[in-house]
């Protein structure tokens, strides 16, 4: 199949680039996209931050022009402003991209024939809810953040409007190409640099599951792959939910070093408390 991944340079899809084109397909890079679309008399406006293929500042014509132009068969649609706090310093443009923008693939998407994949996120669910149990795909859904409300208007965006879709929701990603904010990076980064405290947003008591990104990235090929894949949606997790303090001491068993020592605490940020998933 041929792939297109919105926000390229993001960590999931940095890495899924790479478990794609392992598998066997081929991914349409944004320079690809505007190379193409630039023969047709159009042009793809670019994220200013970023560089990559603006999912707002392109209408649904000129996407589902540079969808038809390079055969692509799915896009996996991953471009978001991410984050409680970064959506929070500029929640115009987080809305923007985060559902006009997912408006605007899957029009162009259901114009030129192509399958959407959406990336979505486990902080649409009612997180307070679920401090004693896992998470299921069909768990009561009601987020506590803008970004978490954002994110829930654009999965329904695609479940509701896309002729062929599936969501996949990843949980603590880490590693990979590019992870720098990860509990598991920043205390390696704390660890190489000596630095003497780094800010952690979370509560060292509260559970919480790390996924490797190449695994959650291999789960997102398979849903794409596999026809049963299609018209659902999909949590995907490791299933060995430690306490944050428990990962910090793999860590510094790994590391031999005290790392955790130099981690400066934040528990009171942490609104998802204890958060787990099931994939079953």
């Amino acid at each position: 199949m041929k792939f297109y991944i919105t926000g390229e340079k993001g960590l999931i899809a940095r890495n899924l680039k790479g478990v794609l084109e392992t598998s066997g397909h081929i991914v349409v890079s944004d320079d690809q996209l505007f190379r193409h679309l630039d023969h047709s008399g159009r042009s793809l406006r670019a994220y200013p931050k970023t560089g990559e293929a603006c999912v707002h500042r392109n209408d649904e014509a000129t996407w589902a022009e540079a969808f038809r132009l390079n055969a692509i068969d799915v896009v996996v649609h991953n471009a978001a402003v991410v984050g409680t706090d970064v959506v929070a310093l500029d929640p115009a443009e987080a809305t923007l991209s985060n559902v006009q923008g997912t408006y605007n693939i899957v029009r162009a998407a259901n114009a030129a024939g192509v399958g959407v994949c959406y990336l979505g996120t486990t902080v649409i669910y009612d997180n307070v809810k679920y401090q004693s149990e896992p998470i299921f795909e069909h768990s009561d859904k009601a987020p506590k953040t803008f970004y978490g409300i954002q994110k829930l208007a654009a999965e329904q965006v695609v479940t509701t409007s896309a002729k062929r879709w599936c969501v996949v929701r990843p949980l603590f990603a880490f590693g990979g190409l590019g992870d720098m904010n990860s509990l598991i990076a920043k205390s390696v980064y704390a660890h190489l640099t000596s630095r003497p405290q780094v800010d952690m947003f979370l509560d060292p008591e509260k559970k919480k599951d790390y996924l490797h990104v190449t695994d959650f990235c291999r789960a997102v090929e398979t849903v794409c792959r596999r026809p049963e894949g299609w018209g659902t949606d999909w949590n995907v997790a490791a299933e060995t939910p430690v306490p944050v303090s428990g990962v910090m001491a793999l860590v510094d068993e790994v590391l031999g070093a005290p790392v955790s020592d130099r981690l400066r605490w934040h528990p009171q940020t942490d609104y998802l408390g204890n958060h787990v998933l099931t994939s079953w």
